[in-house]
């Protein structure tokens, strides 16, 4: 069953930047990602948080990306846990651009980083999704779920 988020989320990129979002056209968004979202803006835009939550995960260590699946394992990532239970991620984040660390309160709207060209990404942009725990595996058991309208 799809499921839709209960929480309210912000744009996690300044409107007035934004050229498009896209939730269709990457082929890594298939499967547990399908409800990732695409956010087209220049490289250094930067990335807001969604919601209030903590900081539970900040990768800002790769300097690599294109558009060879070989990369994506090097993207640059933060996840912020929500109240309700629902995380957030930001992918292709600029190397070493995290303002946030691990256990961080964050509000919604405060800047955590900057997008950039690191992992698998064929242009600049933020790839977002929120998404719940469905077991143990912090990489593997987890369900994107979609976002229906950004407030």
């Amino acid at each position: 069953m799809e499921r839709n988020s209960v929480n309210r989320y912000r744009l996690p990129v300044p409107e007035n930047l934004l050229e498009r979002i896209d939730k269709t056209s990457s082929p890594a968004h298939v499967g547990k990602l399908r409800n990732a979202i695409d956010f087209l803006v220049p490289e250094n835009t930067p990335v807001l948080a969604a919601a209030n939550g903590i900081v539970t995960y900040v990768k800002d260590d790769s300097n690599i990306g294109g558009s060879n699946p070989a990369y994506w394992n090097y993207t640059n990532f933060i996840v912020i846990m929500h109240a309700n239970g629902e995380y957030s991620r930001y992918d292709h984040l600029t190397y070493r651009s995290s303002r946030v660390k691990v256990h961080q309160a964050v509000t919604k709207g405060q800047e955590i980083a900057e997008v950039g060209m690191t992992g698998y990404t064929f242009r600049p942009h933020l790839h977002s999704q929120v998404f719940i725990y469905i077991g143990t595996n912090f990489w593997m058991d987890f369900d994107t779920i979609s976002v229906q309208d950004f407030g």
